[in-house]
């Protein structure tokens, strides 16, 4: 068994979305000061402070982020099995910056894997957007539609992951008004996981995918330590 991790780094002031603060990150004890505190020079502590948004980096998101109706689980809420599960990844790469990624994107997609989509599974969708790093281009990505989002949802997919800041399109023009891959999550109960670094490994296989939250009350999402864990024997 081989653990890959699939998680973006959170460092001070990240890119970060308009919706989101930039994350802070400082050094609030350094080892200096705690020898001074503690008056020996035989032991000594650091310690570092941050702030950032519920959504930063690698993370996924709560049911409360994009529902308001009462009912609607934050994410210490949501049971810890729907974070653990088999996954499988498909490659959405040749889908332009700022489009859609529709059903007639996802089907070929899952014919050219040999996989099939099981009841509880992560789709995990590679599009080598975290490896992007001029500022013009990490802003815009292609998304899902609403057709493909709810072909996931026929199949009881539990989890969507993208590389991109969202799994709803983003354009150099626009921001949608409505999200629609984020609606049927909402209205169909699916998990999704955002700014993953897929790497091209782990297309056309299965695997076990972990991303596994903070116990934040009320959040309305976490950021997470995702990884892939593969059998190598597969």
């Amino acid at each position: 068994m081989r653990i890959v991790d699939l998680s973006q780094e959170i460092y001070h002031r990240r890119p970060v979305p308009g919706s989101q603060m930039p994350p802070a990150i400082w050094t609030h004890v350094t080892h200096a000061e705690s020898a001074a505190q503690l008056r020996t020079t035989e032991w000594s502590f650091m310690t570092m402070g941050l702030i950032m948004s519920d959504h930063c980096g690698t993370h996924v998101d709560a049911f409360t982020h994009i529902d308001a109706r009462p009912g609607a689980e934050a994410i210490h809420e949501i049971p810890l099995e729907r974070f653990y599960s088999s996954a499988i990844c498909l490659d959405v790469s040749g889908v332009a910056a700022g489009a859609h990624i529709t059903r007639a994107d996802l089907e070929p997609a899952l014919a050219r894997s040999g996989q099939q989509i099981r009841k509880g599974d992560a789709v995990l969708l590679y599009s080598g957007h975290s490896r992007k790093v001029d500022p013009a281009e990490v802003g815009v990505f292609a998304g899902l539609d609403r057709q493909a989002a709810e072909w996931l949802a026929d199949r009881g997919v539990n989890n969507i992951g993208t590389e991109a800041w969202s799994i709803d399109r983003r354009t150099p023009s626009e921001v949608p008004p409505r999200y629609p891959a984020h609606m049927v999550c909402r209205d169909r109960k699916m998990l999704n996981t955002e700014n993953l670094a897929i790497p091209p490994e782990l297309i056309n296989r299965r695997f076990l995918f972990i991303c596994l939250p903070l116990k934040i009350r009320g959040a309305t999402g976490s950021p997470v330590r995702a990884m892939a864990v593969l059998d190598d024997g597969a």
